[in-house]
């Protein structure tokens, strides 16, 4: 049982005899004629420890699980892929599935009463032959209708894009407290994020007004820790007084840097401050000092975050995760290397920033990297190989790497983790599948999904790519990639600001400043700094060593001069050119 998770409370889960997701669990299912019970749960999810301490402690319910059904535990962190083919509304996940991973019912969190009658009818009713068999034929029919909704790729790539994913976020504002819709309010960093790219471009007071009064909101409110800093995972309530206390560094690292990026763009020395408490708390918190890199959450303890530094003070604090996540910790390092030079002016040090996002992203590379793929989770070896999510921030953040050190590792880097992808790829649904099929695959599990998210910062990386390369290939795979989703992403609504962002990209790409110059000379260093400062304007940036690289400085046409230089360019031609590097950041600062 060491490889379950379960409640640190007083429970009986345990005595249930879970088995992993795989080939195992559901062989004994068909040669047994059982349903399988599948529990989604996570580390740091309240209502799965309650689920634990109640529903799954109860003697009854116990006794009828492990005689009639095979239970089958997931994690949702490890397992991203199962949890968004099976999920059933949140966390704890209960489903009930066939032999051949259909679903039969599903659930949330269900109490211990409503669990065993559940199981006892759905137990009953397929124990029966004749019921598999209809069972059976209904869920062949649903897997060829789902079959046939298979996504179509097509060539309807408009420039209005952005503007109605504005608009989206801007009708879903909430004009009193803040945040998007008006129930429960979760971070929504692609959507702050999605906003800010869109300021950079247009500098619109609304885009403005939405980001700052959100991140405000969630910052002077309860869905941040004012003790040891760090936001909690969402809010209960419409007006963010009342959180769910875990955290969660999947929205830690995209936080950071949307305050970091508000603080340099709007001077709001507020959100800096609380960029560099989430700083702090990441480092105290949950930085794997074994691993080199970070945790991916804390539990959800209301009696301990409830209380005062004083309270806290000689408390055991609630448990963390030491599980390395790849896609969560490469947003993080990149979140790092930006944030660092943004928030310099109001006291960080850009250089050590620069330096543990890098090392965080080494960290990855070492562990993670499984023949060109990252793989999910490293726990002392490495798990699960080639989800989509991970592949697409670990390339992103490794050019946001290369961009802030000019180490052109971390371009090889992420150019093989892309090459590696091709067999994620699919021509005809024109995007990448979110993980890698093998021939034994159960249920929803044997079906391709193409994430949108996922998709478009493959998009984003991809465009990045071909500009710093010169590879047009790169850009020609990133328009199928948008075209696939040019007519569904108005059915994402405000959840397609990853999408949003990606078009914005495309259609109004980041000012690309190339610096030719010797890598390592102080001059070279000064240019590449200062454009590394500014936040109003989206930049992608170069160095080019005449000497290292000759090749890429003849195919941009520039040439070798006495100083570094660096040219701004846009897609039809560069436009300016200064070897001075306040001059450059003055340029940047003030353009739109």
């Amino acid at each position: 049982m060491s490889g379950f998770h379960f409640s640190p409370r007083t429970n009986r889960a345990s005595d249930i005899r879970w088995r992993e997701w795989g080939d195992a669990a559901f062989d004994q299912a068909r040669e047994e004629n059982k349903p399988i019970l599948l529990a989604i749960s996570a580390v740091w999810c309240h209502w799965c420890h309650v689920m634990d301490e109640t529903t799954y402690s109860s003697d009854d319910v116990i006794e009828l699980i492990n005689r009639r059904y095979v239970p089958v535990r997931v994690d949702n962190d490890q397992r991203p892929d199962i949890n968004a083919r099976y999920n059933q509304g949140g966390w704890p996940t209960t489903a009930i599935l066939t032999p051949d991973g259909e679903i039969l019912k599903g659930a949330t969190y269900v109490p211990p009463d409503q669990m065993f009658n559940l199981l006892s009818q759905v137990g009953s009713f397929f124990s029966e032959p004749e019921n598999r068999l209809a069972i059976a034929r209904r869920m062949t029919e649903l897997k060829l209708r789902r079959d046939e909704a298979r996504p179509q790729s097509s060539d309807a790539l408009k420039p209005d894009i952005s503007d109605r994913v504005f608009s989206f976020l801007d009708s879903n504002f909430d004009e009193r407290y803040g945040g998007f819709g008006s129930d429960q309010k979760f971070p929504m960093t692609g959507a702050l994020h999605f906003l800010l790219d869109r300021w950079q471009r247009v500098r619109d007071d609304r885009s403005r007004e939405i980001v700052v009064r959100s991140l405000h909101a969630m910052s002077g409110g309860g869905m941040y820790d004012r003790v040891h800093g760090g936001f909690y995972r969402y809010s209960t309530t419409r007006d963010f007084s009342v959180p769910h206390f875990e955290k969660m560094l999947e929205d830690l690292g995209g936080l950071l840097l949307a305050c970091a990026r508000s603080a340099a763009m709007f001077g709001d020395a507020e959100l800096a401050r609380v960029a560099l408490e989430v700083r702090s708390y990441l480092d105290e918190r949950l930085w794997n000092a074994k691993f080199g890199a970070y945790g991916g959450s804390q539990d959800a303890d209301e009696s301990y975050f409830a209380l005062d530094a004083a309270g806290r003070a000689g408390l055991e604090q609630p448990y963390v995760d030491p599980t390395i996540y790849a896609s969560w910790n490469a947003e993080t390092a990149r979140a790092l290397v930006i944030a660092g030079p943004l928030l310099e002016r109001f006291g960080a040090n850009a250089a050590e920033w620069t330096a543990r996002g890098t090392a965080v992203l080494g960290s990855l590379w070492d562990m993670l990297l499984d023949d060109g793929l990252v793989c999910r989770y490293f726990d002392g070896e490495h798990h699960i190989r080639g989800l989509l999510g991970d592949q697409a921030w670990t390339a992103w953040a490794s050019l946001g790497a290369y961009e802030g050190t000019s180490d052109p590792k971390w371009l090889e880097h992420a150019s093989t983790i892309v090459a590696a992808c091709e067999p994620l790829f699919d021509a005809g649904a024109g995007s990448y599948a979110d993980r890698l099929l093998s021939d034994r695959e159960r249920g929803r599990m044997a079906e391709q999904t193409f994430p949108i998210d996922d998709n478009s910062l493959m998009a984003r990386v991809l465009v990045k790519l071909a500009v710093l390369t010169g590879d047009d290939t790169k850009r020609e795979r990133a328009r199928l990639l948008l075209e696939a989703n040019a007519d569904s992403y108005r059915g994402y609504g405000m959840f397609a600001s990853e999408y949003g962002s990606a078009a914005l990209d495309w259609f109004t790409p980041p000012v690309d400043v190339r610096i030719v110059g010797a890598a390592s000379d102080s001059a070279t260093v000064a240019l590449r700094e200062s454009a590394r400062r500014v936040a109003p304007t989206a930049v992608t940036i170069e160095v080019v060593d005449p000497d290292a690289d000759a090749p890429r400085l003849r195919a941009l046409g520039h040439s070798n001069g006495r100083a570094a230089t660096a040219y701004l360019c846009d897609e039809r031609s560069c436009f300016a050119k200064t070897s001075d590097a306040s001059e450059l950041e003055a340029v940047l600062s003030h353009r739109s």
